[in-house]
């Protein structure tokens, strides 16, 4: 398994996904060779988690530590790395990726928000306050 790097453990991870599928907690129990009441504990701390990643998100923004940029509709591919870098600049923010990372970042995360080298769908990113970026 990857290396865990955020808030929920791999088992939590693997629930979700799951679930994620439209599996019952059962079903679940059953696959992963536990519990239902298991499986409904490892979620709702999985969901606990995710909802205070959020919240820990929100405050950064709202203290101005972060700064939360939008693609829009129509945006070349291209001019992404472009907006992201303007903002970081504006907010004094050193990127911990170049351009070429950054592109394949938001490619990787957003995959379904782009067609045809164009964004289609809003693309959300949180620049964070030691460079780092989430794309949601």
């Amino acid at each position: 398994m990857r290396k865990n790097t955020n808030l929920l453990t791999d088992r939590q991870i693997q629930v979700l996904k799951l679930r994620s599928r439209g599996i019952t907690q059962e079903r679940v129990a059953r696959q992963l060779q536990t519990t239902r009441e298991n499986i409904s504990i490892l979620e709702s701390r999985a969901r606990r988690n995710i909802k205070k990643a959020k919240a820990t998100i929100e405050m950064l923004e709202d203290l101005g530590m972060a700064t939360r940029i939008m693609i829009k509709p129509e945006t070349p591919v291209l001019e992404i790395s472009k907006i992201i870098l303007k903002k970081a600049d504006d907010a004094n923010v050193r990127l911990q990726l170049d351009c070429v990372d950054l592109l394949e970042k938001i490619k990787i995360k957003a995959k379904n928000k782009i067609k045809a080298k164009k964004v289609v769908q809003p693309i959300s990113v949180v620049l964070l306050p030691y460079g780092d970026l989430l794309v949601e």
